[in-house]
């Protein structure tokens, strides 16, 4: 009997460790790096003034830059295809229909729209973009109201009483606390999806997510470490970097933005000291959705933000550089 007893407990311990070794890790995610600063394209955009810090967004035809500095309007619609201005949306101030303090734009691109925080009022906004077109005088929807202690400073659109969220937690803690969240945009309420890793004090992550392939990618700022999750935050994979270490620190800065590109992984990755010019990456690592490195882009500019544009395959970047908007071709690059 005893003998059962042992042989029973060695196969649990042994798949154990078997499931865990699937789980973790470790890529070495410097070995096939590609200069692609020939193929990085500029776009000239003379009309409006866009102050470096902006963000670039695509809501299906067009492409949304914002700039929360702006002394004009907020946000500035182009043709994606050509970068033609079309006009400005979105007023500053503290004034019916004005903005207070913007936060992060959320395309929704099924109803041709986007959303806008407004971290001052706690109101997130609805901008249809066909009528912001014909319409001058165009006034937002108020879609949803935030919470004053926890709420979404990023969050995916899904449908209005389920969105995916990065929460931010202001508490009796010493560091805010950040999370990934169900969101119900409706009611405000918030259930946890995903802590995140539990060697991690203080998470500070950006993150993608794919409905289609039933995915959450979670990539850490101040940490060598990447991890993804099934939508219900089921972990799949944690991917740890050369660097990998748990301590408590911002000196370092790994992770930037990710996206979802067709069925790749792409991150922005910098790999050097916080408050100085190696704390912006200036390179995107290339994964796959099991969590394995395939090569690494190197940009040779510094990368401020960007985004995916799905339909014509390619990233649309602002770059702390004489180029200050530019776009990279995948097609070829990462398949």
């Amino acid at each position: 009997m005893k003998r059962i007893v042992y042989f029973v407990l060695f196969v649990f311990f042994a798949s154990s460790c078997f499931r865990n070794s699937d789980v973790e890790k470790s890529q070495n995610h410097s070995t096939n790096i590609i200069d692609v600063k020939e193929s990085v394209k500029e776009i000239i955009i003379d009309t409006p003034l866009i102050g470096g810090w902006a963000r670039p967004f695509i809501v299906n035809d067009y492409l949304l830059i914002s700039d929360s500095q702006s002394e004009e309007k907020l946000i500035s619609i182009f043709d994606k295809n050509n970068f033609s201005y079309l006009m400005g949306v979105g007023d500053a101030g503290e004034g019916p229909n004005e903005i207070t303090n913007m936060g992060v734009i959320v395309p929704d691109e099924v109803h041709h729209r986007f959303f806008v925080p407004d971290y001052g009022k706690l109101k997130v906004l609805s901008y249809s973009v066909d009528s912001i077109l014909k319409n001058p005088f165009y006034r937002p929807e108020v879609k949803g109201d935030m919470k004053e202690l926890q709420f979404p400073d990023r969050f995916v659109y899904v449908n209005d009483t389920f969105c995916i969220a990065r929460s931010i937690m202001v508490g009796e803690s010493k560091y805010f606390q950040q999370s990934l969240v169900r969101w119900n945009m409706l009611t405000g309420e918030m259930k946890l999806l995903v802590e995140g890793h539990p060697k991690i004090e203080r998470k500070r992550s950006q993150f993608a997510v794919s409905l289609e392939h039933n995915l959450i990618v979670d990539c850490y700022a101040h940490h060598d470490l990447m991890t993804i999750y099934d939508l219900d935050g089921n972990l799949k994979y944690n991917i740890y970097g050369p660097d990998w270490d748990d301590k408590t620190s911002n000196d370092m800065v790994y992770y930037d933005a990710v996206v979802i590109c067709k069925d790749k992984i792409v991150a922005a990755y910098a790999g050097g000291r916080n408050w100085s010019d190696e704390g912006f990456p200036n390179c995107f690592q290339v994964y796959d959705f099991d969590g394995n490195y395939i090569k690494t882009l190197n940009i040779g500019r510094k990368i401020c933000n960007f985004c995916y544009d799905q339909e014509l395959n390619r990233l649309i970047m602002v770059l702390d550089n004489e180029i200050q908007f530019a776009y990279l071709n995948l097609d070829g690059l990462i398949e």
